[in-house]
């Protein structure tokens, strides 16, 4: 059995931006098409990709999400943040992928 990647869908897109949070480098694929939003997770002692992703019932407009690991409060905005205890996630719409998710 060949496994090419592990795909884990989270009960929410909220889910996905505390995951992203804690991740090297934060960010947020949206496939508009298929209205799913993903990230990848490259484990040190693996080959095997790990894709954590959620379906949306609406694309954000917004090209960022911050997140308060404080609060733990979700924004969204065009312009990065300025807040200490914000993590900046990048929204970026992806035009096409070949992941079956």
């Amino acid at each position: 059995m060949v496994v090419e990647n592990i795909k884990i869908e989270t009960r929410s897109f909220e889910e996905l931006v505390l995951i992203s949070s804690v991740m090297p480098i934060p960010l947020i694929n949206l496939d508009v098409e298929k209205k799913t939003a993903f990230i990848f997770l490259q484990p040190l002692a693996s080959t095997i990709p790990v894709i954590y992703y959620c379906r949306l019932e609406e694309i954000p407009k917004n090209k960022f999400v911050h997140l308060n690991r404080f609060t733990g409060k979700i924004k969204f905005g065009d312009e990065l943040s300025t807040e200490p205890n914000d993590v900046t996630i990048p929204l970026i719409k992806i035009k096409e992928t070949n992941l079956d998710i």
